[in-house]
């Protein structure tokens, strides 16, 4: 850190082709990471600060030195770099990203959600995924809306009035990683890139509640 040094607290997007936007209550900078595997390591894994959401839920979120460019995540230091086009797809680098986000919400308890990053981002689009628990089951659950057509990936028989789509499925190892397949394929269709969406985190009812 440089003398004169001022922290601005900053949501986050994903990593994804060695890029992460940040946004602060004046916009949004997109910035390329020096070190995108380690970044990419935190975040999601429910291991640095979160801020509030509306409906008690969260979103992961850093402070940030503009003078020396450095993103500051608990004990974690991240220098950032004007933005550099990636050299591979972005798409299949949330994809990845996703898979271990849903692994790991699930064993916290939690539900996540795939929506517009920024302070003020609006409900609709959005990809919620959860494991569902009962004494009786666990269930693998993707909601998302608008209804994805044409992916190769989400049903193509949703009726075109229809608002919203999910799938379901027994909680494997497998199926819950699969959520992020669905994810990205929803998202792909919000002519967004994927520097531009934020993960929410929320908490899930226990079966007792």
């Amino acid at each position: 850190m440089k003398p004169g040094s001022t922290l601005t607290t900053v949501m986050l997007s994903p990593v994804v082709g060695g890029l992460i936007q940040l946004w602060t209550d004046t916009g949004a900078h997109l910035w390329t990471v020096a070190d995108p595997d380690g970044l990419t390591a935190v975040l999601g894994r429910g291991r640095i600060a979160r801020t509030s959401m509306p409906d008690n839920r969260f979103r992961e979120a850093g402070l940030f030195d503009a003078i020396s460019s450095t993103l500051l995540l608990q004990e974690h230091t991240f220098a950032l770099l004007e933005p550099v086009a990636p050299e591979t797809n972005p798409w299949n680098s949330l994809q990845e990203f996703l898979s271990d986000v849903s692994m790991a919400a699930a064993q916290r308890g939690e539900f996540w959600v795939l929506e517009l990053g920024g302070w003020d981002s609006p409900q609709i689009p959005y990809c919620f995924a959860a494991v569902m628990t009962s004494p009786e089951s666990a269930v693998s659950v993707v909601e998302t809306s608008p209804v994805p057509r044409g992916t190769g990936v989400w049903p193509d028989d949703v009726p075109q009035d229809q608002t919203g789509t999910s799938v379901s499925g027994p909680a494997t190892e497998d199926s819950v990683a699969a959520a992020s397949i669905f994810a990205a394929a929803a998202a792909s269709l919000w002519n967004v890139q994927p520097w531009d969406l934020a993960i929410t985190f929320g908490q899930l009812p226990s079966h007792e509640d």
